[in-house]
């Protein structure tokens, strides 16, 4: 793994600041399906892991990869409780100064996305396979709000967590779940 492998969460939120009806401004949004789009040389594969009913039973589809083939990857996080479905990720799109997805798996994965102070969010990444195998693929949605007036999303937090683990980095994690991948 490239950095300290971690538990499956059963239930994840996203800590988005909305504002309720009583005023409470830190209301957390779940988050019940986060879903993992490959674009290969295949054409399009989707690997996701869904609790829509949020009761801690998971459904995990698991993508058939090629060996040692470059996959550009989108990432959707969605609250599948909502009807229709709420799209958590256009919020981690308006706060992406605050957000940055992280990947823990064997794959090489690159970041395509930037947000307006040209530090990575995750939600667009390249992923390339290695040799035939399966493999875990960890995705932790991070949430990384200003501490005291600074800045807690920072240049080097993905090396920061592959060297020390998810928990070493700042802020919270919104989600975090783990998909197998098949690579053949």
């Amino acid at each position: 793994m490239r950095f300290v492998p971690l538990a499956l969460l059963l239930a994840v939120s996203a800590c988005d600041n909305v504002e309720d009806t009583d005023g409470d401004e830190n209301i957390e949004e779940v988050i019940t399906t986060i879903v993992l789009t490959f674009d290969g040389p295949e054409g399009l594969v989707e690997g996701s892991w869904a609790d829509p009913e949020n009761d801690g039973s998971p459904v995990i589809v698991s993508p058939e990869l090629t060996a040692n083939t470059e996959y550009q990857v989108s990432v959707e996080f969605l609250n599948e409780l909502e009807d229709p479905a709420e799209d958590i990720t256009e919020e981690i799109e308006d706060e992406a100064d605050e957000h940055q997805v992280f990947f823990a798996t064997d794959a090489t994965v690159t970041y395509n996305d930037q947000d307006d102070g040209g530090l990575p969010i995750g939600l667009d990444v390249t992923l390339t396979t290695g040799d035939a195998g399966t493999e875990d693929l960890t995705v932790i949605l991070r949430h990384l709000p200003e501490l005291d007036g600074a800045a807690q999303k920072v240049a080097g937090l993905a090396e920061q967590a592959e060297a020390d683990g998810i928990s070493s980095l700042p802020g919270d994690s919104d989600a975090m779940v783990t998909i197998p991948l098949t690579v053949q």
